[in-house]
């Protein structure tokens, strides 16, 4: 039986999008012949919580939660809470007030140091309290969190675990950082890929963010995000509503507008004004915290009478209103300088089998959330340089599907299931038992 080490500071029931993935991966993973003690961060009053995440395979999960210290708790952390909840941060904002923003900037940066420093420590101490004297074929670290990775050189570095492999959901450095913080967290990074033995990213285009010296490519594995089937159940499966209104949901964050369908509403608005589309017969749904967001892109087209506003509403709803929608949205962008940008969002999608439309800004064709949508014949793709051709693409599949839904009631899906069942997180799982040095990939359930 493999022995596996895993350190990850987010995973259920936190209720965000680094515990999702992480809780899957971890929840198939144990169905291996594996052995797996879990080293993650204690619950705490001011973490979004969702009980229905934690898996039943957690039975067979030796979890080991580390708390921060007490005196960073009472003091440092507490202070951070109070500013949250009072608003201040939100009346420093780099357009109105830039040199208070730039205190901000490091403020912010010191206490993610000095959270990262504390935990490691207090993470430490565990260690060689409860694990004394273990030994693992395999330890497992999960960015976004540091602290994760830092805690695991350790383990290697001791000799406790025999391979070290770091997982980077995401890169540690963006091209919106300013140029200090970029450079700080670029060395982080690297030092982190230098001495791990492998490294695994979520898409084949963010490899150039990983690219550094003294790193071969081959240490570099794709394991990207998935979709977990056994999410669904009984009547969660279900048709759109039979009302003949053509329904699109999206839930999630807008990053302030750089995940844009400002496209979507002008392609509605237009099919609206030539007669195709009632405006009584569509509607929009939104669930997250930036409702203003998705309000000013219907807005520039008049269309906010369209669009209903779910609000932060728990991951079991959210998929409820994915499922009894007739749509799909997914946004994101592919730059010159960003490629490689996949949204979880999209896996969960290509579970539910709903038509998807995947609106990509950006200066760059051919995404890799594209290239996912279009690989599994998921639905429509519009990407800004393709401007000229896809725009009229969507609008011709907006009017075909409308026309399927007043017709016939519901919207037919083109989805293959044999593309789709390479993101399922079973066979991810089984990816990276094997990465982990396991010999055999048989799940013992």
């Amino acid at each position: 039986m493999t022995s596996v080490l895993v350190i990850m500071n987010n995973f259920a029931p936190q209720n965000n999008c680094g515990s999702i993935p992480n809780t899957k991966l971890i929840k198939y993973l144990a169905r291996q012949d594996v052995d797996i003690t879990l080293i993650t961060s204690a619950i705490t009053p001011d973490m979004n919580l969702d009980e229905k995440l934690l898996p039943q395979e957690l039975e067979r999960i030796r979890v080991l939660r580390v708390p921060y210290g007490a005196f960073f708790s009472k003091t440092i952390q507490a202070s951070r809470n109070r500013i949250t909840v009072s608003g201040v941060k939100d009346q420093m904002k780099a357009e109105t007030r830039p040199v208070r923003a730039a205190v901000v900037s490091v403020l912010k940066d010191l206490y993610f140091d000095l959270r990262n420093l504390d935990w490691t420590v207090q993470a430490l101490k565990l260690v060689r309290r409860e694990l004394h004297g273990s030994h693992f074929d395999c330890v497992y670290s999960s960015y976004p969190e540091r602290m994760s990775h830092i805690l695991a050189q350790r383990v290697r570095e001791t000799g406790m675990a025999d391979r070290w492999i770091a997982d980077f959901r995401d890169p540690m450095v963006y091209d919106f950082y300013y140029t200090h913080g970029q450079r700080r967290d670029l060395r982080r990074q690297q030092r982190i890929e230098r001495r791990a033995d492998l490294v695994t990213i979520v898409s084949e285009d963010s490899r150039d963010k990983f690219r550094c010296p003294g790193v071969p490519d081959s240490k570099l594995i794709c394991i990207p995000n998935g979709y977990d089937p056994e999410d669904f159940f009984g009547d969660l499966l279900c048709p759109g509503e039979q009302d003949g209104i053509l329904r699109f949901f999206y839930a999630g964050t807008l990053y302030a507008g750089k995940r844009d369908f400002t496209i979507l509403f002008r392609a509605l608005s237009e099919l609206i004004a030539e007669g195709i589309i009632a405006p009584d017969r569509v509607r929009v749904d939104y669930a997250g915290n930036e409702w203003s967001v998705m309000e000013s892109f219907a807005d520039s087209f008049g269309l906010t009478n369209i669009c209903t506003n779910h609000g932060f509403i728990p991951r079991s709803r959210v998929l409820e209103l994915m499922s009894r929608s007739d749509c799909s949205l997914v946004s994101s962008h592919n730059t010159a300088a960003d490629r490689g940008v996949v949204t979880g969002k999209i896996f969960e999608q290509l579970l539910i089998g709903k038509p998807i439309i995947a609106v990509i800004s950006g200066d760059m064709p051919d995404s890799e959330l594209g290239g996912i949508v279009r690989d599994c014949r998921a639905g429509i793709v519009y990407e800004q340089p393709c401007h000229e051709t896809d725009y009229p693409a969507l609008k011709q599949w907006l009017r075909e599907i409308y026309i399927q839904k007043v017709t016939t009631g519901r919207v037919e899906s083109t989805l293959d299931p044999r593309r789709r069942e390479q993101y399922s997180y079973a066979q991810l799982s089984r990816r990276l038992f094997a990465l982990m040095g396991g010999a055999q990939c048989k799940e013992t359930l």
